[in-house]
């Protein structure tokens, strides 16, 4: 089994060294792992920051690939943070950089924060929701640099009566819209297994949306936890396997030199 959504002391929201996430990625028997971590400009908080050293960062993972050798696989990733007046600014950032993978990811939605809910601020939960699918649209439209778009529906976690305040139906023209483009673009989605611990009924996206993904034809789909910590590490990989073998999904993915290579559930 592979985690492709880790994170580690490089994003500020973390305090686990690398090392650790890589003894407990051995212990819990996983085959290999991401680091993705935070990077995100213009990060809307003055509390906070998720930028950091890139030569730092492969300097370290690249100590731990020789500290692992064969028994694990260690892949460097970063979690991009976009909104639409960045594309330029996250080309820039990516420019001469080798990584594995990328992750593209919606943290802020007109320049306001979702964690501390500020993007509600003034208006009601389906404004903020549409405001958050549109945001998401424009960036994927406008920035092409990554390969998989993150915890597509984490708006979910925000919403004052969480899934409650979602459904599909509500919103699905905007999100076919966006499942439509990824596909054109040969671009994946991610099943996010945190969505459980935010106290959320389903991982990310809801089954709906992956059933949806799938019926456009789409079929990238890599598997991550999210972590933060090392306990949370591998958290729901194998529910998520069974649950995308359920909607008739053969394959997951994984990304090696910014290719898919897909592995049989």
């Amino acid at each position: 089994m592979y985690d492709f959504h880790v994170h580690s002391h490089f994003s500020s929201d973390s305090a686990a060294s690398m090392q650790s996430m890589a003894e407990k990625a051995k212990c819990i028997g996983l085959k290999g792992f991401c680091f993705t971590d935070h990077y995100d400009l213009e990060y809307q908080s003055t509390e906070i920051s998720f930028e950091f050293s890139y030569d730092d960062y492969f300097e370290e993972i690249n100590r731990l690939k020789a500290y692992s050798s064969e028994n694990l696989e260690i892949y460097t990733g970063l979690e991009l943070g976009m909104q639409p007046h960045l594309s330029a600014e996250n080309e820039a950032l990516l420019k001469g950089r080798s990584f594995d993978f990328i992750i593209g990811s919606i943290h802020c939605v007109n320049n306001k924060d979702l964690y501390c809910r500020a993007f509600l601020e003034g208006i009601s939960e389906n404004e903020g929701i549409r405001n958050y699918f549109e945001d998401m649209l424009q960036c994927i439209e406008e920035f092409k640099n990554f390969d998989i778009l993150g915890h597509l529906d984490a708006v979910r976690r925000y919403l004052y009566n969480k899934d409650d305040s979602f459904s599909l139906g509500l919103y699905e023209e905007l999100v076919r819209n966006v499942l439509s483009k990824l596909v054109h673009s040969n671009k994946g989605i991610e099943v996010n297994t945190a969505g459980l611990r935010y106290g959320l009924s389903t991982f990310h996206p809801l089954p709906d949306i992956l059933k949806l993904y799938r019926l456009l034809g789409g079929e990238i789909v890599t598997i991550g936890s999210d972590a933060h910590k090392p306990d949370d590490l591998g958290y729901g990989i194998k529910n998520a396997l069974s649950a995308l073998s359920d909607l008739g999904y053969k394959y997951y993915t994984i990304y090696k030199d910014r290719k898919p290579v897909f592995i049989k559930i």
